[in-house]
């Protein structure tokens, strides 16, 4: 449940209440991908709507596991760079346009918080840090989302941590941002009340190990075979 003070707003998830909201998030982006490859733009701007909720939500559940509970950034870097890699061609087939995918969008955030933390703890020179967020910065504009969604996982990650107003504001404004100039793109506002009411429900799930990373690129190859089936 969202715990709030007179210095702090983080929101408090266990284990299945952080899988059900991942859950959600890959069902809101499935709905949004049978918009954009199978039906035509023009009557699948509701499926488009209610996935823009779905980076957001990626983006809390990565901030808040590093933020909240403590796990190591670099545990990301293997999973994501063998999974963008393998989803890769589905993404292109499925999209017909070359831009690393969410995975690579993911990675480059997990990057950028383990040179954060090294930082932070003096395990790295500053010129070092600053490089490679300079580095980051660059390869961002070849991913899913640009600088301003590797800049959301950043900002979520520094809202959870500190739980200031402050930070919370720049989650927001980021997550307001990231679809933007997407005529849906208020739609991506509704992720954080999402996050934060998923601490207050009991709707949990049990863990579900690589089901997650093998259906990213599978959904991805079947949307792609049922566009073409169906042209």
């Amino acid at each position: 449940m969202a715990q709030t003070s007179r210095t702090a707003i983080r929101p408090r998830l266990d284990s299945g209440q952080q899988e059900a909201l991942r859950w959600l998030a890959i069902l809101a982006m499935a709905i949004d991908h049978v918009g954009a490859i199978v039906l035509p733009a023009d009557v699948a701007q509701p499926l488009r709507f209610v996935g823009r909720v779905a980076w957001p939500l990626f983006a809390f559940l990565m901030a808040y596991n590093v933020a909240a509970r403590g796990v190591d950034p670099r545990r990301y870097l293997a999973p994501l760079l063998l999974w963008g890699a393998i989803a890769q061609l589905p993404h292109y087939l499925g999209f017909d346009v070359f831009v690393v995918s969410i995975l690579g969008t993911l990675f480059l955030a997990a990057s950028a918080l383990v040179l954060l933390q090294a930082g932070m703890e003096r395990r790295l020179a500053p010129h070092v840090q600053i490089g490679g967020l300079i580095g980051i910065a660059l390869l961002s504009t070849q991913v899913e989302y640009g600088p301003t969604g590797v800049a959301l996982v950043i900002a979520m990650w520094w809202a959870v941590r500190s739980g200031t107003a402050a930070a919370w504001l720049v989650a927001v404004l980021l997550t307001a941002l990231v679809n933007y100039p997407s005529p849906n793109w208020p739609a991506a506002l509704l992720a954080l009340p999402l996050a934060f009411l998923a601490g207050s429900l009991p709707v949990r799930l049990p863990r579900s190990g690589r089901l997650p990373w093998v259906f990213y690129p599978a959904h991805l190859l079947a949307l792609w075979l049922i566009s073409l089936l169906s042209a």
